[in-house]
């Protein structure tokens, strides 16, 4: 059982910030979306990213590992955040309260190098991990040149907690076509259920995005034979 911490971590994470010298260290956890009504931050992610990997084995506040991910999607994150991010997600990403492990898992597969894919794969197969997992299937088309992904996302469709996601994903993998063959398998497999219903939706959005190039190639082809006799006629002429 995770053992929630009674200190203030946020504070701790802040001051050892500031002892680094992180710009904004004040702001740490402080996120604005709308610069109409609130100030800027001016917390320095980039520069905290080092102190937060070091941190972030030794928190056991939800709240505040939740915004050390947040913290760690920057690109400066990727890959040296990778090893503290799968270590935090296996151990909180079982938590169905909150969004912690969610987070976390947006945090790991945006900082996972390609050769992590087995682990990155791993979690997002482990039922266990229930939703939690979505964002780590959002971002298997990071991997589609591994041979495992496209036949992991295959199986991921047929999976309540993620099938949405991996629909999106497989799509990016191996194309509209055969995901649209794929999805008729799950509406077979699942019939008058929640599967079968989202597998649907999708097979009709893709298939209007194929009817739509299938129409763009065909005029792009009838342009070409157009032009070609053109320069035919100019020639004999």
């Amino acid at each position: 059982m995770t053992v929630v911490s009674t200190t203030d971590e946020r504070a701790l994470v802040r001051r050892l910030l500031a002892d680094r010298s992180v710009a904004g260290a004040e702001d740490f956890g402080r996120f604005v979306n709308d610069h109409r009504y609130f100030g800027t931050s001016s917390f320095d992610s980039k520069a905290a990213t080092p102190v937060l990997i070091e941190a972030l084995p030794r928190l056991t506040d939800p709240g505040v590992i939740e915004i050390v991910a947040l913290h760690l999607k920057n690109p400066a994150a990727r890959p040296a955040a990778f090893d503290a991010l799968h270590a935090s997600f296996l151990e909180w990403g079982a938590v169905r309260r909150g969004r912690v492990g969610w987070q976390l898992g947006q945090a790991l597969v945006n900082a996972a190098p390609i050769r992590e894919a087995s682990l990155v794969l791993g979690i997002a197969t482990d039922s266990v991990y229930g939703t939690n997992r979505q964002p780590v299937v959002l971002g298997l088309p990071r991997f589609r040149r591994v041979p495992e992904t496209e036949r992991a996302l295959r199986e991921l469709i047929h999976d309540i907690d993620v099938a949405q996601q991996a629909m999106y994903a497989l799509r990016r993998v191996a194309g509209p076509q055969l995901t649209v063959e794929a999805l008729e398998d799950v509406r077979s497999a699942h019939p008058d259920s929640t599967l079968e219903r989202l597998a649907r939706r999708e097979i009709r959005k893709m298939s209007r995005t194929l009817r739509r190039h299938e129409a763009d190639t065909a005029a792009s082809d009838a342009l070409s034979a157009a032009e070609g006799e053109h320069q035919l006629d100019a020639i004999s002429a």
